[in-house]
């Protein structure tokens, strides 16, 4: 007859089981599972190997109330209906479930005090780590930042603080397609949009000038066309000019939506009367009537590198502690469709 053992086996695994198995201290298990303090590559793989031997299941709740950062992390972006932010969250979230987070996303509608809100509500769920396209300069970021909580910005640098970024080239961008429209023979071409006082918006309206300074073309810009009725009613202004536009470059999707909108309304027929190029590309673009010229913004991409970087920093706490911001400028493409008078044997 077979003597029982007196040991018996918790259906709910303890640290100290893993720790037993993985044949390292309790304190080197905690320090894996909560991702804070150095453990060395080999016992990290010790730890997980035994987590997973376990099916070890951290109690997220405990780990909150005794101050550790819960394993979601949090996401801002200035406008959640405008596709190109919607691709970024999804690359971001995506990122994040694959390594067991969840993320808190939230719009700041381009308002400070808004944003201000939304930060302070995320430290109160003790989230991991921020990824955030920044409004005007927060000091709640700062507060969240010195309490070690890493931060990462994407499509526009965060002012004040030092924190790792993605950006995409906008300045080249958007002077490939001012030129473009310059090539074409258009010499009166408009510049339409908003939010110029953010790094995304400002270099491109800097590449829209440049363009038109090496081509020796007056600028005509409208850098706060923020509502549908501001579009409207440049477009409108359009129709008895004697001297309009002969080309738009619009700044962003959501305003090259309402300019195509309005541009219908008013009878005004793209390339003919007037040709678009728009910064960004969207699903939809090919599909209209005239399909849309655009420079195209790697979303999915600027989401993913954007994780990244911030799981970088919460999985490696003490190695990224010192070292230096990191700063990453992704490549746009120009989409050439018909918009632009390309296939059409339209000029100016």
């Amino acid at each position: 007859m077979k003597e029982k053992s007196g040991l018996k086996q918790s259906s709910h695994p303890t640290v100290t089981e893993v720790a037993r198995l993985a044949g390292v201290g309790a304190i080197t298990v905690s320090r894996v599972v909560n991702e804070n303090g150095y453990v060395s590559s080999e016992k990290r793989k010790l730890v997980k190997a035994a987590i997973k031997k376990l099916d070890y299941r951290r109690n997220q709740a405990a780990r909150v109330l005794k101050g550790h950062r819960a394993r979601m992390i949090g996401l801002i972006v200035p406008d959640l209906s405008d596709p190109f932010f919607g691709m970024c969250a999804a690359a971001v979230e995506e990122f994040a479930f694959e390594r067991g987070y969840m993320t808190l996303i939230v719009a700041s509608q381009r308002n400070e005090e808004v944003e201000k809100n939304e930060v302070n509500m995320m430290m109160g769920q003790n989230v991991a780590g921020l990824v955030l396209v920044p409004s005007l300069p927060n000091g709640r970021l700062e507060i969240l930042a010195s309490s070690g909580i890493p931060i990462v910005a994407f499509d526009r640098p965060l002012e004040g603080l030092i924190a790792d970024e993605v950006v995409v080239d906008n300045l080249g961008g958007a002077q490939t397609a001012v030129e473009h429209l310059v090539w074409h023979g258009y010499r009166k071409i408009a510049c339409i949009g908003y939010d110029k006082n953010f790094y995304s918006i400002s270099q491109r309206i800097l590449g829209y000038t440049n363009a038109l300074e090496k081509a020796r073309l007056k600028p005509d810009l409208y850098d706060d066309a923020s509502t549908p009725e501001a579009v409207d009613k440049i477009v409108h202004s359009w129709v008895r000019a004697k001297n309009r536009p002969s080309a738009v470059f619009s700044l962003n999707n959501v305003t090259t939506l309402r300019v195509l909108q309005s541009l219908k309304e008013e009878g005004l027929k793209i390339p003919d009367a007037i040709a678009v190029v728009g910064f960004d590309d969207f699903s939809l673009a090919p599909l209209l009537s005239p399909p849309l010229t655009a420079i195209r913004q790697p979303a999915q991409v600027l989401g993913n590198q954007a994780a990244k970087l911030l799981f970088n920093h919460i999985e490696n706490v003490e190695e990224n502690r010192e070292r230096a911001r990191i700063k990453i400028v992704l490549p746009v493409e120009f989409i050439v469709r018909t918009s632009c008078g390309c296939g059409t044997g339209s000029n100016a």
